[in-house]
């Protein structure tokens, strides 16, 4: 885990007082551990019911692989009406529908199964699109390592407290703590649509990530 340390700002000593405001960071390596996918659905006909039909049974066949929705969320799709104009006069054309899911697996092969059975229903009205697989570190493992992150940070300005006292000979205690911005890892490269035949099913390069916190401290030192 590294540690940062940056003071902003050290008035003069006034009377038997001192107000020290710093910034303190400290940040965590993370190891990816979810394979995110984005599995996307489009389809375009006359007959509105149709796409219904389609998307639905989709739908149903995620829902049969994952119950409990542990890992993807979504489903719900949009429908729109279609038109070409000619002078200025619309002409209806049909219905244009897209159904898209976010999922994150634990491993490669769960994307694969899930895909081998989608392929299995889908009707051939259907045009399939799926974001490229990335390796990333999941929503609850973030929320929690934040949390982690924020305690170690308030021991850290309980030291630097410490620290203030034995430099100033004054007592010196932590004032206030403002958390500058949440937790931040390194952004994944972005993802690239494709069509499903271009996607590799293979185990994507894992790449760590650094997960940052920082605060704005003050310190409040006055006479022992």
């Amino acid at each position: 885990m590294k540690k940062y340390f940056s003071l902003l700002f050290i008035p003069m000593l006034i009377g038997a007082q001192m107000s020290i405001t710093t910034t303190e960071q400290v940040s965590r390596m993370l190891t990816p551990d979810v394979l995110q996918a984005s599995l996307g659905f489009d389809e375009q006909s006359k007959n509105i019911n149709s796409i219904k039909t389609d998307f639905n049974a989709i739908i149903d066949e995620v829902k049969k692989f994952d119950p409990a929705a542990e890992y993807c969320n979504g489903g719900g799709y949009n429908l729109s009406p279609v038109y070409n104009y000619k002078n200025q006069k619309p002409e209806f054309v049909g219905y244009s529908g897209h159904l898209q899911f976010n999922c994150e697996f634990n491993m490669v092969e769960q994307f694969n199964a899930l895909n081998e059975n989608i392929k299995k229903i889908i009707s051939n009205r259907v045009r399939t699109t799926q974001g490229a697989l990335l390796w990333s570190v999941g929503s609850k493992t973030e929320a929690s390592v934040e949390q982690e992150l924020q305690s170690v940070l308030l021991k850290k300005a309980k030291v630097q407290a410490d620290n203030f006292s034995k430099e100033t000979l004054l007592e010196c205690e932590v004032s206030t703590v403002k958390f500058n911005d949440a937790a931040q890892a390194k952004p994944a490269p972005k993802k690239m649509k494709a069509t499903v035949k271009e996607i590799s099913t293979q185990n994507p390069i894992q790449s760590n990530k650094e997960s940052v916190i920082s605060a704005t401290v003050a310190y409040k030192c006055s006479k022992k």
